[in-house]
């Protein structure tokens, strides 16, 4: 047995009002957004929101809708959003705010389905854009950029201005979403290469070196535009410059980044307080400010020279390692992936990456497609939605030697503490990139409270499998239920009929285990699993599974009811307010809501499952297919069953580079979309409708995904074209004769294994009992 033991002699972390005090603001529905130096508040709560980056420009304005309900079915609470300059004035003087370019419009759909919005408007941006996003024309000025250069300025304050009157009245004090302006993008820290230079790669933009001055006076131009947001953000890495007040800096965390050679493993795995010593240097006091990121890696784009391959589990790892170490907002970055739109004069994509994709292996990928990230995210912001009020004011407690773990030490446990007046949450993680680390077995800790001591488990040991994170409360207090301690993830809360709801899941291997104070419970019984009083606590190892359920009885003769779930339960698992109620709904189909309706999308499978919880009277039903209902444990279960469609795809093949479809358009009313997944081996590949290429591909080993919706039309009678360059496997010698000559010997590798069409059925449940000209209809 391996016992980690803590003594939690810390004092509470000190709140005070910090640098951003002033910076609240209100709507005129009275709703407020304010912070303190730890973290953010809504409407004078304590909140840790999530915030996702979706570039609307790389996006069909078509579907922005639909995808900002998908974000926010996957627990987004704030949308960000880049304003690349090149897209909107490629030739001077012409600006186009048309179509998927179309800013106003974009905003107007965020405040539709109410999702708070923070701009980030440069004039530099970066974001894998061409010249980070400065239109090539500027470098034909006599100017320099970034800086306080008169004439650039001029440029940057038409930009801005422009901008304003597609935010005029939009700002939340307005009533309408946007919370918070970002100027310029790391500057004094990074520059972008500079593509319209145009003769060798490797010549980049300035990264300025004008210091805060250079970003005031950006505010002021912004300012005097009419963009008064309640904050302005500033990206703080790397010792970037930082304005004191009315900024709220923002950091990154990346663990697979192409711009290191070679790269080893990252320190972004390790736990240390962030908000006394951050993770590198930055230009601010860190005391006054919330520990904030704008660009935790939701994935990576590969580039031609470095090609990573990111996992769900570091994605989650790395939230739940920013979260233990003091992070109280967490920023994905991207959160949404997208296509680069093509230019008037060729393609506007930063060199060296793929000239339209900009997928990034998001949690929603590059034509929507939802990646394994999007439900452990999901899961993450369901628990801080029911627990941030509780851990955003929670101090870290580091166990000696964690923040000093080389990333590359296999043997060390890694763990960590946040609490304040003895209850908090225990964080465990047992993963990092680069490197494969051991199943943990025979583990207990102990941690020693102002209210006694608390063992994990209480009894014997847990273990922790390879690639795994956690976090379990303890000494917490949840609407009445006393929590002692346990082995099992808090996932969320809520009330149905004053009754509160606690949720929870069980990790894989590790034997769940919940203890409850005597004091607040009277009475516990289960459906399945071990219930025992010993002293002052009871002991419940509960069987994990939506069909069973745990009943508590508190003092007073209130009641309670606890669920604990399988891990892929949890991963399953949304919350909707839906029919009159707080609504848990589990599916292995994807879920968001629209209006009174529950939009279930299912990829490839006619047959899929629904559980709603609380089960009621309401009388589901669908437009098209078939739904029937049953019970299982406290859920009321759906099927829903469309007639099976199997995508027609005629495929020829010129060459083995080369593949032509033909595509089937005519797809019934219950599929939304087609998915070609596409297995190859190649260098980079390339599709084609005509002369057009509608997206790229560098290989880096996962499959090729291209959603057909946004070309069906364009499909009508028209093949679709799949290229593949070829991987070569040999040496290349070249030498200058006259012209540049390049002779290869060796192999090439272009071949394609697998072309598939699988069909996204889409179905909506809505209230049958109501009429369906009452429900909204789907996007």
């Amino acid at each position: 047995m391996s016992i980690h033991s803590l003594q939690l002699n810390a004092g509470n972390k000190e709140i005070k009002p910090g640098k951003l005090a002033r910076n609240s603001g209100g709507n005129p529905l009275g709703e407020t957004y304010g912070f303190t130096n730890f973290y953010m508040t809504r409407n004078g709560a304590p909140i840790i929101p999530v915030v996702g980056e979706f570039h609307f420009s790389r996006f069909s304005y078509l579907q922005w809708e639909e995808e900002l309900l998908k974000m926010k079915a996957g627990g987004v609470h704030v949308i960000a959003t880049y304003v690349f300059w090149i897209f909107h004035e490629e030739e001077e003087g012409v600006f186009d705010w048309s179509g998927s370019r179309n800013l106003r419009h974009f905003i107007d759909l965020c405040a539709k389905v109410q999702l708070p919005l923070i701009l980030r408007i440069g004039p530099f941006c970066h974001g894998e854009v061409r010249n980070g996003g400065i239109p090539d024309w500027v470098f034909s000025k006599p100017l320099e950029i970034r800086s306080n250069d008169p004439t650039y300025l001029q440029y940057a304050k038409r930009l801005y201005r422009q901008i304003a009157k597609q935010v005029k009245g939009t700002f939340y004090r307005e009533g309408g979403p946007v919370i918070g302006v970002q100027l310029e993008n790391e500057y004094m820290h990074c520059g972008a290469p500079n593509d319209a230079w145009g003769y060798k790669s490797g010549v980049y933009l300035s990264s300025g070196n004008g210091g805060n001055d250079h970003l005031a006076e950006l505010r002021h131009l912004a300012e005097e535009a009419g963009i008064r947001p309640m904050f302005f953000s500033a990206t703080a890495w790397g010792g970037a410059a930082v304005l004191e007040t009315d900024t709220l800096p923002m950091l990154a965390g990346y663990a697979y980044t192409p711009w290191i050679p070679n790269q080893p493993p990252s320190g972004e795995y390790i736990y240390r307080d962030l908000h006394v010593n951050p993770a590198e240097p930055v230009n601010y006091d860190t005391l006054e400010y919330p520990v904030a990121y704008c660009e935790m890696a939701g994935g990576m784009q590969v580039s031609y020279h470095a090609r990573p391959w990111v996992s769900a589990d570091s994605v989650e790892a790395m939230s739940l390692v920013k979260l233990a170490s003091g992070s109280n907002l967490l920023g994905y970055y991207m959160y949404h992936g997208g296509s680069n739109p093509v230019g008037k004069h060729g393609y506007l994509n930063e060199s060296a990456l793929p000239k339209i994709t900009y997928d990034y292996q998001s949690p929603l990928g590059e034509f929507g497609h939802v990646a394994p990230s999007y439900h452990r995210i999901r899961s993450l912001s369901l628990f801080l939605e029911a627990y941030g009020e509780w851990l955003a004011p929670m101090g870290t407690q580091l166990p000696e030697g964690q923040s000093t773990i080389d990333p590359t030490d296999t043997d060390s446990l890694r763990w960590c503490v946040r609490h304040r007046d003895g209850a908090g949450f225990l964080f465990l993680n047992n993963f990092q990139d680069h490197v494969d680390m051991p199943d943990r077995e025979s583990l207990q800790f102990k941690l020693q409270t102002s209210k006694g001591e608390v063992a994990f488990p209480y009894q014997g040991t847990i273990g922790l499998k390879s690639g795994a994170s956690a976090v379990f409360p303890f000494n917490l207090n949840i609407d009445g239920v006393e929590i002692v301690s346990a082995t099992v993830q808090p996932l969320t809360r809520f009330k149905v009929a004053d009754q509160a709801v606690l949720v929870f899941y069980a990790h894989e291997g590790l034997k769940p285990e919940l203890l409850f104070h005597c004091d607040q419970v009277v009475n516990v019984s289960t459906d399945a699993g071990d219930v025992r009083q010993e002293g002052e606590v009871w002991i419940v190892h509960p069987v994990a599974g939506k069909e069973y359920s745990i009943s508590l009885e508190l003092v007073g003769g209130q009641k309670a009811l606890v669920l604990v779930l399988t891990r892929e339960e949890a991963l399953q698992t949304y919350r909707f307010s839906l029919w009159g109620e707080e609504r848990l709904f589990i599916s292995n189909s994807d879920l968001y809501q629209q209006g009174e309706q529950l939009i279930t999308a299912s990829k490839g499978n006619e047959l899929w499952e629904v559980y709603m919880y609380p089960a009621s009277e309401l009388e589901l039903g669908v437009q098209v297919g078939s739904c029937s209902s049953g019970q299982a444990g406290v859920f009321q279960r759906y099927e829903l069953k469309v007639d099976s469609y199997v995508p027609s795809v005629d495929i020829r093949m010129p060459s083995e580079r080369s593949a032509m479809l033909t595509v089937d358009t005519e797809w019934p009313d219950t599929v939304r979309d087609v998915f070609l997944h596409i297995s190859y081996d190649g260098d980079v590949a390339a599709a084609y409708v005509g002369n057009q290429m509608i997206t790229d591909h560098i290989h880096y080993g996962d499959t090729w995904r291209i959603g057909l919706q946004a070309f069906q039309l364009e499909l009508i009678d028209r093949e679709l074209h799949l290229s593949i360059t070829p991987l070569r496997k040999g040496t290349t010698h070249t030498f200058v004769n006259q012209a540049f000559v390049e002779r290869f010997d060796g192999v090439e590798i272009a071949a394609f294994h697998q072309i598939k069409a699988v069909p996204h059925y889409v179905v909506a449940l809505y209230r049958s009992n109501i009429g369906v000209k009452e429900q909204i209809s789907i996007i």
